[in-house]
């Protein structure tokens, strides 16, 4: 495709500035009037969630038109486990993490598995600070982290056991490579596994995602390891270099397809997790936190896991598909070419969201003058 005018740059930019505003100004119009409910009693707090889960749910529907309007003709190709993903469920999902627009293509992954009303997301602690977007984000009570995990034990704890008590199904997404493969992160990981080199994925953590595993017990049945690569390169080039936000999606510079291969990991036979006939959960989770090599072991058997990433990354680069070659065609049945592109209940929920954005904050400042004006007057 050939490179935009500098002029057709910064319109799209703009555009783009634009919308993104406008929704999250939407997304705090349609939240603020339950926002009293999230401070009192359990069945108010529900009531609070499930008006916040519909907004939330619009605001992906936004994502995905945006997505489709910047990144016209683009797929998402999806292998593995993806038909076992449920939307009513509770479930923890982990991915590798590679440019920053992973996020909207996660959460349009999560739209087409009706998930996208229950995303709750593992962030820095930053990005809390963002005027409006940071307070949309707190709505949808998505997890800052400071990256000291002393300090955000006690914060991740109130967060999980809250979603482990409410009602409504759970979409965990968490990144244990805690930060993008750039250059420079990719020779760290590389120094840091010694012997053991990783060319395409960074040494994952195991700290938090063994806490939120241990924490949400028995709720989650449903462990989720998602492999995302894009089209467009050869192994040799870095995607954060190639794919940077705004060759994306003001640049018209973008992965035609966006692969995502999905396998399914029970966490009852992680290690340090497994339950044994006659066990009862209670048991097993004192166990669990009592055992002293557990947590070593759940590290290695990441470690292992993002190894197999690794291979399935460079098999990718290589031929194209992230399913091994022996199993390609039992796999072949469940491959599935998503085009983004939103439908009709999308627009509904945008135009709706964005409805909102526009009425609702006129209507609060009408209200608040209102009532100054009265107060002023007696």
């Amino acid at each position: 495709m050939a490179p935009v005018s500098s002029a057709e740059y910064y319109a799209r930019m703009a555009l783009f500035v634009l919308l993104n505003v406008w929704s999250a100004v939407g997304v705090i119009a349609w939240s603020l009037p339950v926002l009293p409910l999230r401070f009192v009693r359990v069945p108010s707090v529900h009531a609070f969630q499930s008006q916040v889960r519909q907004v939330q749910a619009a605001y992906i529907s936004f994502l995905l038109m945006l997505t489709a309007v910047c990144m016209p003709g683009s797929r998402l190709i999806v292998t593995g486990d993806w038909d076992r993903m449920k939307s009513s469920a509770k479930q923890v999902i982990l991915s590798n993490h590679q440019i920053y627009p992973d996020w909207f293509f996660l959460f349009i992954f999560a739209r087409f598995r009706q998930c996208h009303a229950d995303v709750k997301v593992i962030l820095i602690n930053i990005l809390s600070r963002l005027p409006l977007f940071g307070q949309g984000m707190w709505f949808f009570e998505f997890i800052f982290m400071k990256q000291r995990f002393d300090k955000d034990k006690v914060n991740m704890a109130h967060h999980l056991l809250t979603s482990k008590r409410d009602p409504h199904p759970l979409w965990l997404l968490i990144f244990p490579e805690g930060t993008l493969n750039t250059p420079g992160n990719i020779e760290k990981s590389k120094a840091y596994a010694k012997k053991v080199c990783k060319h395409h994925c960074i040494l994952p953590k195991s700290t938090g995602l063994f806490f939120c595993l241990d924490t949400l017990y028995p709720c989650v049945q449903d462990l989720f390891d998602l492999t995302v690569g894009y089209s467009g390169l050869d192994g040799t080039q870095v995607p954060y270099d190639r794919y940077l936000v705004d060759r994306v999606f003001f640049g018209r510079e973008y992965p035609r397809e966006i692969h995502i291969h999905v396998q399914r990991v029970d966490p009852e036979k992680l290690p340090g997790f497994t339950v044994d006939d006659g066990v009862d959960a209670r048991r097993r989770q004192e166990e669990v936190q009592e055992t002293a090599d557990a947590k070593t072991r759940f590290e290695e058997w990441l470690r292992g896991v993002w190894f197999a990433k690794d291979e399935r990354m460079a098999r990718f680069y290589k031929s194209g598909s992230m399913v091994d070659p022996i199993s390609e065609a039992e796999v072949a049945s469940r491959k599935k070419e998503i085009l983004i592109s939103p439908l009709w209940e999308d627009w509904i929920s945008v135009i709706i969201l964005f409805a909102g954005g526009f009425w609702l904050p006129r209507l609060y400042i009408s209200a608040v003058t209102l009532l100054v004006g009265w107060a002023v007057s007696k």
